[in-house]
C-alpha cells in the first residue's frame, strides 16, 4: 500500500473514531453513568434527635450512632442529597436520600414491566433509623424529575430541579403527592 493511501486510511479512521466517541458520549450519559448534575452539591452532615449522624461524603452515606458506624449506603446506589425529618408523621425521624441507581425499579416492579431498564435513574429512598440499625422503609421508583437538591419544611418536601424550579411534595399515606 502506498504511503498516501496509508495516510488517508489513518485520517479517515481518526475521523470515524472521533465521531463515534461524540455519539457514544452523548448517549452514554444515563446509561453508563449518571448525568453530570447527579454529583452532590457539597458534603453534608445531618442529625436526628436520638443522636444519629448521617454523613453525605462524595456519593456515599454513612450513619453513626454515637461514634459507631451502623450503616452505609449500598455501593450500587449513589447519593446526591440527604435530610432527616419525620416524613411520614409517625413521630420518628427518617433518613431521606435523593439518589441514583441502575434501573427504574427494584426487585418489585409493575406487572407490565418484564425487565427493568439498565440505565441510571433518580430515586428518593426513605430509611427508618433505630439505635442500632437503619432499615429501608420506602423506595421510590424513578421520580421523573431532574432533581438537584431536596429540603423539608413545614411538612412539605421541596425538590429543586436542574432549571432552578422548585416543586412541592407532601407525604400522603404511602408516598409523595405533588402539590
Amino acid at each position: 500500500m502506498s504511503r498516501r493511501i496509508k495516510v488517508w486510511v489513518i485520517i479517515l479512521s481518526m475521523i470515524t473514531a472521533a465521531g463515534a466517541a461524540v455519539i457514544f458520549n452523548t448517549r452514554a450519559e444515563g446509561l453508563l453513568f449518571p448525568p453530570a448534575y447527579s454529583r452532590p452539591l457539597q458534603d453534608r452532615t445531618v442529625s436526628d434527635s436520638r443522636g444519629h449522624l448521617a454523613y453525605l461524603k462524595g456519593k456515599n452515606v454513612y450513619v453513626y450512632s454515637g461514634d459507631r458506624l451502623i450503616w452505609e449506603l449500598p455501593k450500587e446506589v449513589r447519593a446526591q442529597d440527604i435530610l432527616i425529618a419525620d416524613i411520614d408523621h409517625d413521630k420518628r425521624e427518617d433518613l431521606l436520600i435523593l439518589c441514583w441507581k441502575r434501573g427504574r425499579y427494584g426487585r418489585s416492579r409493575p406487572t407490565w414491566v418484564v425487565m427493568d431498564e439498565l440505565g441510571w435513574s433518580q430515586h428518593i429512598f426513605i430509611y427508618d433509623m433505630t439505635d442500632e440499625k437503619v432499615k429501608a422503609k420506602w423506595m421510590a421508583s424513578d421520580i421523573g424529575v431532574h432533581a438537584l437538591s431536596i429540603k423539608y419544611e413545614d411538612d412539605i418536601l421541596y425538590i429543586t430541579d436542574t432549571d432552578g424550579e422548585e416543586s412541592r411534595w407532601k407525604w400522603i399515606s404511602w408516598g409523595f403527592e405533588k402539590l
